[in-house]
């Protein structure tokens, strides 16, 4: 007797292969759209959270500091925080300012900010945050400084009397998603664009 022998041929394998392959790029294209609304969902906090910065630095009559921390070690971890100071703060990025006001601190404060700014302990309980979903800080532009810093600590500051430090922070996913968020000056104001433009641009 003759055996039967069932098998697919090679249009049937092609089918399948075809149908496996149109799945797999459409759950791809679905994640990718999933990541990318994420993404913009975690910049907005961001930016909903410098502008109430400016809200709590005019409640409690101090100035704030936002701390952008990019390392040049790209293994280490870029990250966040907030400091304030209801003293006299110094703002200043200028290094030899900061040592002489080091030098006149007395001794018990001498492993202080000299600039007179700290962690605030409301703002800041958790530390250091980085931005999430793969998010990195790709520069940061200071009017004052007349400077695009990629590297390095970076402060953005906001007084009581509601003023701002002038800024634009670009963030990036490392690969094609780009956000700019433009900081103004006297309301505080911060407009989020989708992609990469720079402080004169806005100015």
């Amino acid at each position: 007797m003759r055996k039967n022998s069932k098998g697919f041929s090679l249009i049937e394998i092609l089918i399948v292969l075809a149908i496996v392959g149109l799945t797999v790029a459409l759950l791809s294209q679905r994640i990718g759209k999933n990541e990318g609304r994420e993404m913009r969902r975690d910049v907005r906090i961001f930016a909903a959270q410098i502008r109430d910065l400016r809200n709590k630095a005019r409640m409690r009559n101090a100035t704030f500091r936002l701390v952008i921390n990019m390392p040049e070690d790209t293994k280490e971890k870029q990250s966040y925080w907030v400091e304030s100071s209801s003293r006299n703060a110094l703002i200043t990025y200028d290094q030899d300012e900061l040592k002489k006001r080091r030098e006149n601190l007395r001794e018990e404060d001498k492993d202080k900010d000299p600039s007179g700014f700290e962690a605030d302990k409301e703002l800041s309980k958790g530390g250091p945050q980085p931005l999430s979903n793969g998010l990195i800080f790709k520069s940061v532009e200071i009017a004052a400084q007349k400077k695009e810093y990629t590297a390095g600590r970076v402060y953005i500051h906001f007084f009581p009397e509601g003023r701002v430090e002038e800024a634009v922070v670009h963030i990036s996913d490392g690969d094609k998603l780009n956000w700019s968020l433009a900081i103004h000056p006297l309301t505080g104001r911060v407009d989020l664009i989708n992609k990469e433009k720079k402080l004169k641009d806005f100015q």
